[in-house]
């Protein structure tokens, strides 16, 4: 079928309209998906501007690994779907044959497409097709709304459980870098270890008023933390949940009490520079975490509508210039929470 779809044709140029062709499901297990709501991430600016090589990336390209929508039709061999349904699109879709996918570890295999970032276009256009209907999990919430769980919701859903086995009452537990995933992660802690106390950091002043409000006891530039950590534990942070993944970022390890984690969610830099002596010697973990499971994505959905989780969002139409200038917002930092884009309006 055809349909609408802001296409990258160029690395770093702005996206433009275009008609594409949408597979339609057969006779087997694919979904043809009527995107309500598409999630924007940083990834996207990274393989936008061409920093991010993916094999099965090839231009031209449509972005969008976050993504929401409702059932438009199912093929002949699909279970438990039908078209109406409201589904939030698993963003990891491996081959369910190594021994990764069969523990339900389906992040951790390397014969992997994602849509939007290799082999299969994303949801910046009106339909996405999903070639297996295990991809997805029904939702009961505006799908606008939903769109960020795909990765945000549940990359931060993840890293939290994680860190969770490091945690105890009286811990404190920094949150580095408050943006779409720190929303989120701020929101589980609070809900799942009321017990610690939580330290958000960042540059931007007005994104530490938001990470108060939504929950962190403290909000602090990076040349605070220190001094606010040696307040609060003088042994050092439990857990660091790093949403940056920088050099700068790596700086805060020494900080970790001994024994205590550091859990990398960010990729914004090439290296992590980990400090050898402190890590060895106190024994810091270092845990790599990049989305979740299935599992953890069914779970995750119920626990939001469980415990009011909120999603904050910015509605962009699809539209060249309104999807551009917010492309441009988020690679500049002037965003809070995600910019979702609503190729049906609304």
């Amino acid at each position: 079928m055809k349909a609408r779809a802001l296409v990258l044709r160029e690395f770093g140029k702005p996206l433009r309209m275009e008609t594409i062709d949408v597979k339609e499901p057969g006779d087997d297990e694919a979904v043809l998906i009527k995107v309500v709501g598409a999630g924007m991430c940083r990834t996207d600016l990274r393989l936008w501007a061409g920093t991010e090589p993916r094999e099965g990336f090839r231009l031209p390209f449509v972005l969008g690994h976050e993504n929401a929508g409702v059932v438009e039709s199912v093929g002949g061999k699909v279970k438990g779907f039908k078209p109406g349904d409201r589904v939030l699109v698993y963003a990891i879709w491996a081959n369910w044959g190594c021994r990764y996918c069969r523990i339900d570890k389906c992040m951790q295999c390397r014969d992997q497409s994602i849509p939007g970032q290799s082999n299969y276009y994303g949801g910046y256009a009106e339909y996405l097709y999903v070639p297996d209907y295990r991809y997805l999990v029904k939702i009961d919430i505006d799908p606008v709304e939903a769109a960020p769980l795909a990765d945000a919701g549940l990359t931060s859903y993840s890293a939290v459980k994680k860190a969770m086995p490091y945690l105890h009452p009286g811990s404190t537990v920094v949150v580095y870098g408050v943006g779409g995933l720190a929303s989120y992660t701020i929101q589980y802690l609070r809900r799942m270890t009321p017990y610690v106390t939580i330290v958000a950091v960042s540059r931007s002043d007005e994104k530490l008023k938001w990470a108060e409000e939504l929950g962190a006891h403290y909000a602090v530039h990076p040349g605070e933390l220190g001094d606010m950590v040696k307040k609060l534990s003088p042994e050092g942070a439990s857990v660091i949940l790093d949403f940056v993944g920088n050099g700068d970022s790596a700086k805060a390890i020494p900080l970790l009490e001994p024994g205590g984690a550091v859990i990398l969610v960010g990729m914004e830099g090439r290296d992590y520079p980990i400090p050898v002596f402190d890590t060895v010697a106190w024994q810091f973990a270092v845990i790599g975490s990049n989305y979740g499971s299935i599992s953890e994505m069914e779970e995750m959905v119920r626990f939001i509508r469980d415990h009011g989780i909120k999603s904050y969002v910015e509605r962009v139409p699809l539209d060249e210039d309104a999807v551009n200038e917010a492309l441009n917002r988020l690679r500049e930092g002037r965003v809070l929470g995600r910019f979702v884009i609503t190729p049906q309006g609304g």
